[in-house]
C-alpha cells in the first residue's frame, strides 16, 4: 500500500471501470512481468519509459495491449504511445478529473529534497541552486543515464512550489483519493 505503482493501478482501475480487480503487491517489476507471460496475472501499470526498455520486444510484436496512459505534466505525451488515450478521459465527474490532477501532481513531483520548517532563505536558495546547476550539467545528466537507464526530468523548486498550491484540496476527491490508495475494495462509481 502506498507505492507509487500500486496506487497507479487502483487509480486506473478505477477510472477504466474495472470490476472487481485483485491486485497482488509485493512483486518486483520483473516479477510482475514473468507472472504476466505465465498467464498469472491480467494486467499490470508501468511507466512507458520501463515498459519500452525492459519489454520492448512485447510492444513490437503486439503481445500486450495498452489500453490508457497519463501526460504527466498534461499536454506531454510519451511519442511510443500518442494513440492510447489519457486516463483522464475516463473521468465521468469533477471528483474524477480532481483524482487524475491529484494523481498526476503527486507522480510529477517525484522523489524530492525537503528541507526542516525555519531553515533560513538564505541556505534555502544555496541548496535550490546546488541542485539546478547539477541537473544542468550535461556531464552529470550523461552519467545519470548510464547509470540508471533513464533520462533524468528533474523538477525546479519553483515548479514543485507551483504544483503544491495547485493540488486539488476538495474534501470529497481528498477523501475518494485517499481510499483509491488505500487497501480496501475499489469504491463504486
Amino acid at each position: 500500500m502506498g507505492h507509487p505503482v500500486y496506487i497507479t493501478g487502483r487509480v486506473f482501475a478505477y477510472l477504466l471501470g474495472l470490476k472487481e480487480p485483485k491486485f497482488v503487491v509485493g512483486f518486483t517489476g520483473p516479477e510482475i512481468d514473468v507472472a504476466l507471460e505465465q498467464r498469472e496475472a491480467d494486467g499490470r501499470v508501468s511507466t512507458g519509459d520501463s515498459l519500452i526498455r525492459r519489454n520492448r520486444e512485447w510492444l513490437d510484436k503486439g503481445l500486450v495491449n495498452v489500453h490508457a496512459s497519463i501526460e504527466i505534466p498534461r499536454g506531454e505525451r510519451h511519442a511510443r504511445f500518442a494513440q492510447v488515450p489519457d486516463v483522464e478521459g475516463f473521468a465521468r465527474s469533477e471528483v474524477e478529473k480532481k483524482i487524475v490532477d491529484m494523481f498526476r501532481a503527486f507522480r510529477i513531483a517525484g522523489q524530492n529534497f525537503f528541507l526542516p520548517p525555519g531553515t533560513p532563505k538564505d541556505r534555502v536558495q544555496t541548496l535550490a541552486d546546488a541542485m539546478r546547476r547539477t541537473f544542468s550539467d550535461g556531464e552529470f545528466l550523461k552519467e545519470y543515464q548510464k547509470l540508471s537507464g533513464e533520462i533524468a526530468s528533474p523538477l525546479a523548486a519553483e515548479a514543485l512550489e507551483k504544483i503544491i498550491r495547485e493540488l486539488p484540496r476538495d474534501k470529497t476527491a481528498v477523501e475518494l483519493f485517499n481510499k483509491l490508495a488505500g487497501s480496501e475494495a475499489l469504491p463504486p462509481r
